[in-house]
Order: C-alpha cells, then structure tokens, then sequence
C-alpha cells in the first residue's frame, strides 16, 4: 500500500478530521453522555471567565498521512518551553494500521523537531494504548512518569533526548536509579 507524509500548514478539513479521531479513540477515550454532559457544564459555568487564547503554546504543527487524496492518519504538535516538542495527538485510521504510516509521521514528527533545534521530544498516552506505547519505546522514547485525566484515564508520558550529551545525562541521573541492582 503506498502512502504520503506531508506537513501541512492549514487545519485538518472538518467533519472529516473530527470523525477519524473518534474512530481511532473509541476504545480509549471516554465518550459518553455523561462526558458531553460535564463538559457542557464547565463551559456554561465559565463561559466569559476563563481567558485561554492562541498564545498559550506556539503555532501548532501538523502532520497528514494520505492514501490518494484520502486522510487517513495525523500527527500534531507544538513546541513548548526548554526545545521540547509536544507530540499531542497521533492516530491512524484502523483500516490503515500496521502498515508503517504510524512510523512515518512519528519520524517527520521527529525529523521536524530536529530540524527546529529541539532537544526533547515528549508525549502522553492512554496506558491502554500499547501499539504506539510499544512504537515509541521501540524507537528510543523513556517513560518519565504517569498522571491521570478523566477523559483519558491513566496516562503514561515518554521522552526523546535527541541530542547523545542530554541523553547520557539523562542515563545519568535517571535510568541509573531506576535499573535494579
């Protein structure tokens, strides 16, 4: 099957987008009447309150994989403090999974960030998502730690030190202490 990586620079095309993502967290993400009916109420009870604009992270970074002219995986991020750069959402149709376009967008992900001068790239995931958990470590990504979200559940955060300098210090302080004795 041939497929293509291009970053794009528009936002992805809607309803389209929105129904992959569904498509691809069903099994993970929380999707349910009493979801939808929380949320409603937070955005009621701080409707005008609550002052998030586009400023609170750098221009988002987007990632398409096509088969033809057909969505059918992404990839976004943005950098944040210290040259990291949040890998925030990945997923690939289910049809379309297996095939290696995970891979790629994970390495124009990676290459990008590189690119840009960035010597972390960091990210979180449903521990209920094995294949991309298992991909990343494959790949050379460290778990740094767990948190929790309650549409998400239990989330587990990896690491990429891209440069060998941090890398080694990270061993360092690190890996040193968590590797039995």
């Amino acid at each position: 099957m041939k497929f293509s990586i291009r970053q794009i620079h528009e936002k992805f095309p809607e309803p389209q987008f929105s129904e992959l993502q569904r498509g691809v967290f069903s099994g993970i993400q929380l999707e349910s009447a009493a979801w939808a009916a929380a949320c409603a109420a937070e955005s009621a009870a701080t409707q005008g309150t609550l002052q998030i604009t586009s400023a609170s992270h750098s221009p988002m970074v987007r990632f398409a994989a096509y088969v033809g002219k057909v969505l059918v995986g992404w990839s976004y991020g943005w950098f944040e403090r210290g040259n990291c750069f949040y890998m925030a959402n990945s997923g690939v149709k289910p049809e379309y999974q297996r095939r290696g376009i995970y891979s790629a967008l994970l390495k124009a992900a990676i290459s990008h960030a590189k690119q840009s001068g960035a010597h972390v790239v960091r990210s979180q995931h449903s521990v209920l998502n094995n294949p991309v958990i298992i991909c990343k470590l494959q790949r050379g990504f460290h778990i740094v730690g767990l948190s929790t979200s309650a549409q998400m559940g239990v989330l587990v955060e990896l690491q990429l030190h891209l440069s060998e300098p941090r890398y080694e210090f990270f061993k360092s302080r690190v890996i040193a202490l968590a590797a039995p004795p």
